[in-house]
């Protein structure tokens, strides 16, 4: 009896030290929760609480298990409960934005669109742009890796690997910031990121622990596992409002506090996001000495109750030895029988709920060593439509003829024979017909005496993961516009070919073809009108080569296609026949679009040995296709070597046009070229002509730098430029009483394509305080016969306005004469080609003679470019020519020698 009575006091004497201990935690809980059960508003709530019954408010929808869909498209979870909680705490209706990714859920709070998002992390940058209450959800970040995977065992080893991050969440860009040398791969959802790391596309994902258990168990990545914390208690999500509604913050920030320790408890409980995080060692050291404290203690004090209970004991032993020992063989037979009653209660019951719980992927099943299906769990009827009544049968009738099941047997013998297999999957069809694709693990069983008597196997359905694999490699892999292959997967095919020809012994030759005009058709008609010639084009070179060659879409209006077995001339051909292909227009809206291309072929082996060369060698032939009236080019080095001048040209043209938006004075200048009237051989006006000295090129003629500007876009800018200039020189001759005429400023064909030219160009030159009677704008026939009722309407709007046209280049195009007639020029101005060889060549003067006459009949004046000798000019003064230009009278010259040649008396 001493010693019971001593163990007693002890017990109550430990229970006082923990209640010590606890007991203030408890009083505070209990406290909490009363004080806290309920909310009191101030006037100034209640007020706008009856003002704002509805509060829009955005919602992650893949934030499982704190909001997320569930199977019947509701949005559900524990940030969803507490949200609920607060809308019966104040009476208001919270509806959910229909943007539920991330990305969208930001920018629509930002825009206005909502007034609050259910679950932010703060941080000091967000803080400035919202209000947020107290943290609603306690997270962690772990690292997601394959189970296989054992390079990452830490934070720190994530560095140098391809991390699958979602776009938008507070972590990804502190990750970046952290580990800079990561490769990024953004998603939209956490369970995209999953689906990489499953697929081998990613080395880990990092996410929130409770969302990876909640993924690991949902769609049973068994291949998954957490490698490594990230973060403890970094990323603590609370709700974020608006700054225009602070009453609202304060209203949300009350019911939270109002939250009782059992609501909290039961909402943790229902979600199941209470998991456990792993204690650090220094807790388990702390513990572990704490506990060696008191095992010393009670060491102690054993030692002390078992010397003053010595005799006690002794004397009794004996009986209470045998009452003890059949005393507890009773108790623990009944208590052994109670417990496997218990477990095998527990067990039966757990095994069913999983089996329930997993119906919609995983199908259970057993069979004997013949493939007789003896059970099969009742989720074939959920998954397959098959019924599980009679299916006592062999699991073949369930087979497609898929190449992968012919391998089922194999697999099941060597499993029969003890060896653990992999996972291998099968193809299944539903009552449907449908297609199932099943990962099936399968282990032998084996009877009483060891004796194998069948297999049993779990059958997961993965049919909607290797759909999205499908899809996410086709996404990474095609273009998604024309669906072709895209520029990453041409070289990897395209390097393919090269080793199956080099193999075989064949050539191989590698197509790059340009679209023309398209980045016109792009900005004067929109982008979709651009998407739509981009698919159509697409179709047309799949349709002309009938599918038979791997076409891609290598970048904006360029396609490369691959011809294994081509030789040269057969490539020469084929590259022929795609250009005459694409001489049918396009039509858009009622919109007739004419779109031609070009082609550079580089040849295998001559050109490279690899992709990348053979596709930069016909890169280089693509440039010098565009100056080839065939539009096709073979590569040599001499060309490569043009197209790398070409490439610098544009590089430098690009950065003088758009450095401080305005170019560098020292290098492109405006010159002026007097015309001289016949046959007084008086000043008739000026033609201005841009120039171009780089500081270490040199003098770029404009015949090199004006078409790479045509064909880059940058004709654009430069036009812009050059007519500014030419503005501000005319205000200040004007300015200075100096008699210019007319003075003449080139126009690109590519200018023609904007319907809107007319009135952009007007409106330039009144801003700039010139006026459009000093213009004479000229147009080569080339440009005007692309599209000549479109160039004939704009060219109507400039002369109306005040604008002279003058026709250059006139009699290398092939006008017709009824446009001709029909055009508003002035001036027909005679190429230089037919002055050169003037005295020479008779068939030049008929032409000459001819071309007066023309013009003279339709009212036109006449105009001869590049006049340098005098019998050419009195051959011209003899026809009736009405203006000469040349080096005979002037080289181009600058504005000071403009001024001291022709205006200083």
């Amino acid at each position: 009896m001493v010693l019971r009575v001593k163990t007693n006091a002890f017990a109550w004497l430990v229970v006082g030290v923990l209640v010590l201990f606890l007991s203030p935690t408890l009083i505070a809980h209990n406290i909490d929760d009363n004080a806290q059960a309920t909310v009191v508003f101030t006037e100034q709530e209640q007020q706008w609480l009856a003002e704002n019954p509805v509060v829009n408010i955005g919602v992650d929808g893949y934030f499982p298990p704190y909001s997320y869909f569930n199977e019947d498209g509701q949005l559900v979870g524990l940030a969803i409960d507490i949200l609920s909680l607060i809308g019966d705490k104040t009476g208001i209706e919270f509806v959910f934005n229909d943007e539920h990714k991330w990305p969208d859920i930001v920018e629509n709070l930002q825009q206005g669109n909502i007034d609050a998002i259910l679950t932010m992390v703060k941080t000091p940058e967000r803080e400035q742009a919202y209000f947020f209450t107290t943290p609603i959800i306690y997270k962690s970040l772990v690292i997601i890796t394959q189970e296989h995977n054992h390079l990452i065992n830490s934070r720190d080893d994530i560095a140098n690997k391809t991390i699958a991050l979602v776009k938008g969440y507070q972590y990804a860009d502190s990750v970046g910031e952290e580990f800079p040398n990561i490769i990024h791969v953004y998603v939209d959802t956490m369970r995209e990121s999953f689906e990489l790391v499953a697929a081998g596309q990613a080395d880990a994902t990092i996410s929130y622990l409770a969302a990876a258990n909640y993924f690991q168990l949902k769609y049973a990545y068994n291949d998954l596992k957490i490698a490594a914390f990230y973060e403890k208690h970094n990323a603590n999500e609370a709700i974020a409002v608006s700054k225009t509604e602070p009453m609202l913050a304060s209203i949300i920030q009350k019911c939270i506090d109002s939250l009782t320790s059992q609501q909290k408890k039961a909402l943790i409980e229902v979600w199941g996001a209470n998991i456990k995080i792993p204690k650090d060692y220094t807790e388990l050291i702390e513990f572990a000495l704490l506990a060696g404290l008191l095992i010393l203690i009670l060491g102690i004090w054993g030692i002390q109750s078992k010397r003053n209970n010595r005799d006690l004991v002794k004397a009794n032993q004996n009986v209470e030895t045998a009452n003890l020992a059949l005393n507890d063989l009773k108790d623990n037979l009944q208590q052994l029988v109670a417990e496997r009653t218990q477990q095998l209660t527990v067990s039966e019951n757990r095994y069913r709920g999983l089996v329930e719980s997993l119906e919609d992927e995983y199908i259970f099943y057993q069979h004997d060593i013949n493939g007789f299906v003896n059970y099969v769990s009742p989720s074939l009827t959920h998954i397959l439509g098959h019924s599980v009544t009679g299916q006592g049968g062999f699991y073949h009738q369930f087979l497609t003829d898929n190449p992968k099941n012919q391998a089922i047997s194999g697999y099941i013998e060597r499993i029969l024979q003890g060896e653990h297999l992999a996972p291998f999957e099968i193809e299944l069809k539903d009552i449907k017909g449908n297609l199932h694709t099943f990962e099936v693990l399968e282990r032998p069983m084996y009877d009483d005496h060891g004796v194998c008597v069948g297999c049993e196997g779990i059958a997961h359905d993965v049919t909607a993961r290797k759909q999205q694999q499908d899809k996410l490699f086709y996404l990474s892999h095609y273009d998604d516009l024309t669906g072709l292959v895209n520029r990453y997967y041409f070289k990897k095919l395209l390097d393919d070919d090269i080793v199956n020809c080099k193999n075989n012994g064949q050539p191989l030759a590698l197509l790059f073809l340009d679209l023309t005009r398209f980045k016109v058709i792009n900005d004067n008609f929109g982008h979709s009108a651009g998407d739509y010639i981009l698919n159509q084009a697409a179709a047309r070179i799949q349709d002309h080569l009938n599918n038979d060659f791997i076409v891609s879409r290598f970048a904006g209006d360029k396609f490369c296609i691959s011809l294994p077995n081509t030789r040269a001339a057969d490539a020469n051909l084929m590259a022929i026949e795609l250009i005459e292909a694409f001489q049918s227009h396009f039509e858009f809206l009622e919109q007739t679009i004419i779109i031609g291309c070009r082609v550079g072929i580089s040849l295998f082996p001559q050109d490279g040995l690899n992709a990348d060369t053979l596709i930069s060698h016909a890169d280089s032939a693509l440039y010098e296709a565009k100056k080839n009236p065939a539009c096709v080019a073979f590569c040599n080095k001499e060309m490569a070597s043009y197209n790398k001048k070409r490439h610098i040209i544009e590089q430098n043209l690009r950065k003088i046009l758009f450095v401080n938006e305005e170019p560098q004075p020292q290098q492109l200048f405006m010159v002026y070229q007097p015309f001289m009237s016949l046959p007084e051989k008086q000043l008739a006006g000026f033609e201005a002509l841009v120039r171009w000295e780089h500081p270490e090129l040199g003098v770029i003629s404009p015949g090199e730098f004006i078409p790479i500007a045509e064909d880059t876009g940058l004709i654009f800018t430069l036009s812009h430029w050059v007519v500014n200039r030419v503005c501000e020189q005319l205000v200040e001759w004007h300015q200075q009483g100096f008699d210019f005429k007319r003075v003449s400023v080139n126009i690109s064909a590519l200018e023609l394509m904007n319907i809107k030219f007319a009135e952009d160009l007007l409106s330039l030159v009144v801003q700039s305080g010139a006026q459009p009677c000093w213009f004479k704008l000229e147009i080569t026939e080339t440009a005007l016969m692309a599209i000549p009722e479109q160039a004939i309407e704009i060219l109507q709007k400039l002369t109306m306005a005040d604008f002279e046209v003058a026709i250059d280049d006139f009699g290398t195009g092939y006008s017709s004469l009824t446009y001709l007639k029909s055009l508003p020029a002035s001036t027909l101005k005679i190429d230089q080609s037919f002055i050169r060889n003037l005295i020479d060549s008779s068939e030049d003067q008929a032409v000459i003679k001819a071309v007066i006459s023309m013009a003279h009949s339709l009212g036109k004046q006449v105009t001869a470019e590049g006049v340098e000798q005098q019998a050419q000019l009195d051959y011209l003064i003899a026809h009736g020519c009405d203006v000469a230009q040349g080096y005979y009278f002037s080289r181009p010259i600058s504005v000071q020698e403009v001024s001291r040649l022709y205006f200083e008396v």
